[in-house]
């Protein structure tokens, strides 16, 4: 099962850089949503199933903005099974560390110490102080100079090891249900299956297991799984649903398509947006439903329209979709949506159409000047599916702009009609064949160096 870790730490420490190390640059899809995740991200590790946090720095200013920082910090901990408490040696240890390593201790979690901007042999001496915080678990390193990242990406990969739960069956999906308590997944399975397979109930919290049901859909054999409500860890009390919501989470796993259920009356609150960023972090094709929808008029149907766009124009690649089960209304146009999705994340994408879409967004834009080079996007390939990944190959690639990156993501996006469903690119520099290399010389090449220094020197 996936472990979720929440980086934390005073601002401007290197949080996001060890994110960005530990994730890949472009390697998991990034969810930055205004108001409910400034400054705390999510994404996938590299060589790990485990889904990484982001956050704020948690500072000790009074201002309106720090407060809301240090409120998403606070989630981002609350539903974490891990802490990086991360550390900067060249501040030193100051009060605000030992405050903060207080606070994490009463989580009772495991928590690694990451003391960061380690640059040299005097700055590791200098890193004994912060011994005084008691940690066990402590590790050395430089986001700059890319030491001891390697080290984080071994524990990653030992606590929560990759694994892979979707189905490589073409004929048949594994398609989760998720969503808030009480936003109809029961009764839109009931529906879906044609028979009263799960208890509905006004009262939230009514399924406690994730039920799986078999339907068959064009030829095509779902397993359609119906997941307790998953709310915040800090607003679960019994243990039997905090063992739901690891059901649900694993559910998602081993979807190959999810289902997100959304309240109309009450559309992506705080809880819907961190369940969906978990969804794409995760890397699964995603249908958003919007259900009860007959408790809306007119009106409040455009605004729920509007409120759609503001809050998702980061992600308006996913299929959006106005529906009742409780009236039956636009149900049957939803499965055809999952299967759609499904089959764009599973695409096979030929080398050649690829390259050739890459020329067409090089020449229609190329990347911005980095200094006084351009980087150069050489050829690229696919790397994987569901999600599906590309791997762009060039020459300084780390100077490539973000601004960039997601025109090259939107460009393949649209060219190769990929709907509802994560695309990862990564962006590789091309490693010099000659690089570490040195020249050896004949002898009859040394002799000839012999003879024109030396008539140099008479000149």
């Amino acid at each position: 099962m996936s472990s979720i870790v929440a980086i934390v730490g005073q601002p401007n420490v290197g949080k996001s850089s060890i994110f960005n190390d530990l994730t890949g640059s472009n390697a998991a899809l990034v969810a930055n949503f205004s108001g409910l995740t400034r400054d705390r991200q999510y994404g996938k590790a590299l060589r790990s199933s485990a889904i990484l946090i982001d956050t704020g720095g948690i500072s000790e200013s009074s201002s309106d903005l720090s407060r809301d920082v240090l409120h998403q910090t606070e989630l981002a901990i609350n539903e974490s099974d891990i802490i990086f408490f991360v550390v900067d040696v060249k501040l030193g240890l100051t009060s605000l560390d030992k405050d903060i390593s207080k606070k994490l201790r009463k989580t009772n979690k495991s928590i690694y110490l990451i003391i960061n901007k380690v640059d040299n042999s005097n700055e590791e001496a200098l890193s004994n102080e912060f011994i005084e915080l008691g940690f066990k678990n402590t590790f050395l390193t430089s986001s700059a100079h890319n030491q001891g990242i390697g080290l984080l990406k071994d524990l990653l990969s030992q606590v929560s090891p990759t694994e892979d739960l979707s189905s490589e069956d073409e004929k048949s999906l594994t398609v989760a249900l998720l969503g808030r308590p009480n936003v109809g997944k029961s009764t839109l399975t009931n529906l879906l299956s044609g028979q009263e397979r799960v208890l509905v109930s006004e009262k939230s919290g009514t399924t406690r297991d994730s039920i799986k049901v078999q339907i068959e859909v064009d030829g095509m054999d779902i397993d359609l799984i119906d997941t307790a409500g998953v709310r915040k860890k800090s607003s679960i009390v019994e243990e039997t649903e905090r063992f739901s919501v690891s059901q649900s989470v694993t559910a998602i796993k081993k979807s190959d398509v999810v289902i997100h259920l959304v309240d109309s009356e009450e559309p992506m609150v705080d809880q819907d947006m961190h369940l969906l960023g978990l969804i794409l972090s995760i890397g699964r094709p995603v249908i958003l439903g919007f259900n009860k929808i007959d408790l809306l008029n007119d009106k409040q149907v455009e605004e729920l329209e509007e409120t759609i766009k503001r809050k998702l124009e980061f992600a308006s690649f996913i299929n959006i979709h106005l529906m009742s089960a409780k009236l039956n209304k636009n149900i049957k146009a939803l499965l055809p949506l999952v299967l759609e999705a499904f089959r764009s994340s599973k695409k096979d994408l030929g080398t050649s159409l690829l390259n050739k879409i890459l020329s067409e967004a090089i020449e229609k834009s190329q990347p911005p000047l980095v200094g006084r080079f351009r980087p150069k996007l050489r050829y690229v390939h696919q790397g994987g599916k569901n999600p599906p990944k590309l791997i762009v190959h060039g020459n300084n690639m780390k100077g490539l702009k973000k601004s960039y990156k997601k025109y090259i993501e939107n460009y393949f996006r649209e060219s190769l009609k990929l709907i509802s469903t994560p695309l990862f690119i990564d962006f590789v520099d091309s490693s010099n064949p000659y690089e570490g290399r040195t020249n050896k010389l004949s002898e009859k090449q040394k002799r000839k160096r012999k003879r024109v220094i030396k008539k140099n020197k008479k000149k």
